[in-house]
């Protein structure tokens, strides 16, 4: 290039460079893109806010930790539509907040808790999540929120609040807990399983202007065919410690005329000792007698023989109780 003889001999002098302090260059990386790499960057918005607008921003924190100091007027982060990730490190993710408003996108919020759990401590004056009109969906294999000093309150809204507990049961663990129910009632559905409430060792108080209770009801039958022993044969154990009132009802179903049976009621502290209650009682082909126990203990049974082993029995053993 005559008469540019500098960038004949050094043609990288061609090219525009931007120095920041002490002659040192911008770092940039592969692709050209700028890297600002620092151990402590402060960035001090604008009066009327900053924006930063990215089809990916990646922020990595130095080792000492990053912090971000919001404006007296809150700090605002809106996701884009695709959603916002924020992956943790190693040791955990801590935010500080005095008021901190978390307002999830159309498409919803997920937060992903590393393998050891996930753990919020509210503010000692309360933590609200206000669930989306859409409701709130919380999906955890191990899920503990400890309340602070003074309580925790979960509203729920008109519509109703629905727990559904995962297939190990669900535990709720609390030295004071308030359910206040909302205008339109609380329903708890238990599993198949049945529904466990263990009081606290001070008892449990259940305050109400009209609770009402369903009566639960036990209604068991089973046949006992073709019945020569004439020593006698115990029938199945019941444990009736959770019942109010029960009977046994025993029909005696031979086909023939002079079948008779033998039988008596017997009950149990703990299943293994016995003791005869009622009976025994002689109960002829179609008959039918029933076996009330007038001492209460854990569990009960019935009893039975034939009269005459030369004549089969059939029997047909009702067990019906109700818990209220």
């Amino acid at each position: 290039m005559p008469n540019f003889k500098v960038f004949q001999d050094d043609p990288d002098q061609a090219r525009v460079k931007i120095y920041g302090g002490n002659d040192v260059a911008f770092n940039t990386d592969s692709s050209g893109n700028l890297a600002i790499t620092s151990t402590g960057l402060a960035i001090t918005p604008p009066a009327n806010g900053l924006s930063i607008t990215s089809t990916g921003l990646a922020i990595t924190a130095p080792a000492n930790g990053l912090t971000v100091t919001a404006p007296a007027s809150g700090l605002s982060i809106t996701p884009p539509s695709g959603g916002l990730s924020i992956t943790p490190p190693a040791n955990g993710l801590s935010i500080t907040s005095t008021g901190l408003a978390i307002t999830a996108p159309a498409n919803g919020l997920t937060v992903t808790a590393p393998a050891e759990g996930l753990s919020i401590t509210p503010p000692s004056g309360g933590l609200s999540i206000t669930p989306p009109t859409n409701g709130l969906s919380i999906t955890s294999t191990g899920l503990a929120i400890t309340a602070p000093a003074n309580g925790l309150t979960v509203t729920a809204p008109a519509s109703g609040l629905a727990i559904t507990p995962p297939a190990n049961g669900l535990a709720i663990t609390s030295t004071g807990l308030a359910i206040t129910a909302p205008a339109n009632g609380l329903t708890v559905t238990a599993p198949a399983s049945g529904l466990a409430i263990t009081p606290p060792a001070n008892g449990i108080l259940i305050t109400t202007t009209g609770l009402a209770v369903a009566t639960g009801t036990t209604d068991v039958s089973a046949t006992r065919a073709n019945i020569i022993d004439t020593a006698g044969t115990p029938d199945e154990t019941y444990t009736v410690l959770g019942l109010k009132t029960w009977t046994f009802g025993v029909v005696n179903a031979s086909t023939a005329a002079n079948a008779q049976a033998l039988v008596k009621l017997q009950i149990s502290p703990n299943g293994t000792t016995w003791q005869d209650e009622v009976g025994p009682v002689t109960i002829n082909q179609n008959g039918l007698s029933t076996f009330v126990a007038n001492v209460f203990l854990k569990y009960a049974r019935i009893y039975y023989s034939a009269v005459n082993a030369a004549s089969a029995v059939t029997l047909n053993i009702f067990f019906q109780g109700q818990s209220n």
